[in-house]
């Protein structure tokens, strides 16, 4: 049976390694479809099937998938561990401490990376909450590191539907910590609907429909693709874009996205023009992300800007007093009697 080199992983990961070793076996139950459900110790695993022992420590016998019940990826192996192994860092990420949880999960996959080739292992489930929790930290060339690594592709092809499409996003995200700009603007377009008819009048194309939370993500990857290009403008706009969609569901990209709108903002030569629509968008943007996130939050330079903008006070309706009088309605004309 070939094993697979868990030895790379430490590197590959791009996290330091911890001091705890590598398990060299985790407790399981299968469910065979000849022979029962016997408990014993996954030692290893490969794309064929699983090094299976009865007892701790003892010899192994490789147990091939297709004699474990279940179709496709929804093979009956129970692992014991799995909700121990994934708690604390599940903790942190539910606490939305990412960065913390990124190191949890990745120690989990160095760890349990025995079991990494075992359909809907919790090792592979671990480096996909790595990567995650990585990309809502804001790390992204550790994310990119970490999907370029070869066993990422476990969570592609042990995994199931429920993890694809989050992962489709990641990699969108790997390219821009990558700087691979070219690459993200060409991925991107397969998101965008077609410039056709009335269309061709925006300044940018729409997206097509999908969830809120990933319109937000495009919304901010494509305004760092314009960005880079140099096109403040329309990386503005969707700066805007992005902070609206995300203001309630994913806080760090709502305010990476209101910095790199104030961040434009600051270059613009008609800011510190007491009254101009500039000036106005820049307290505006600066107070709200006050309001969202505090104020100690906010880079130095932009915090003289955090202050509640004026608010137009509608006029007063007039009094009975001081309403003008009506005009007396003028009188029918006398009817002429007929002749």
């Amino acid at each position: 049976m070939k094993l697979l080199p868990h030895i790379i992983l430490i590197a590959v990961l791009g996290l330091a390694p911890s001091l705890q070793a590598q398990v060299r076996e985790t407790p399981a139950t299968l469910g065979l479809v000849a022979g029962g459900n016997p408990q014993g110790y996954v030692q290893n695993s490969n794309d064929n099937g699983i090094l299976f022992a009865t007892t701790s420590g003892g010899a192994g016998q490789l147990i091939t998938y297709d004699k474990i019940r279940g179709d496709g990826l929804d093979k009956l192996i129970r692992f014991e561990e799995r909700v121990e192994a994934l708690a604390e860092a599940r903790a942190l990420y539910a606490a939305e401490q990412y960065t913390e949880a990124a190191a949890a999960f990745g120690q989990v996959a160095r760890e349990y990376a025995i079991i990494l080739n075992v359909p809907q292992n919790f090792a592979s489930e671990a480096l996909f909450y790595q990567a995650e929790s990585l990309r809502r930290s804001g790390r992204y060339a550790l994310l990119a590191q970490v999907l370029n690594a070869p066993v990422a592709k476990t969570i592609e092809t042990k995994l199931d539907q429920r993890y694809q499409k989050d992962l489709e996003f990641m990699k969108l995200w790997s390219l821009l910590g990558e700087e691979n700009y070219e690459g993200l603007k060409a991925a991107l377009a397969a998101y965008e609907e077609p410039v056709t008819g009335d269309a061709k009048l925006l300044a940018t194309p729409n997206f097509v429909k999908l969830p809120t939370t990933q319109l937000a993500q495009l919304a901010f990857l494509r305004a760092k693709v314009f960005d880079n290009e140099g096109d403040q403008s329309r990386a503005l706009d969707d700066y805007y874009r992005a902070f609206t969609l995300a203001y309630g569901n994913d806080a760090l990209l709502s305010k990476l996205a209101m910095g790199q709108s104030m961040l434009i903002k600051s270059t613009d030569p008609k800011l510190e023009n007491a009254g101009s629509s500039v000036a106005a968008e820049m307290q505006s943007l600066a107070y709200m992300f006050s309001l969202r996130f505090g104020r100690n939050a906010m880079p130095e330079q932009f915090k003289k800007y955090a202050v509640r903008p004026a608010m137009a006070v509608p006029a007063a309706a007039p009094t009975a007093e001081e309403a003008p009088a009506e005009p007396a309605a003028e009188a029918p004309p006398a009817e002429v009697p007929a002749e």
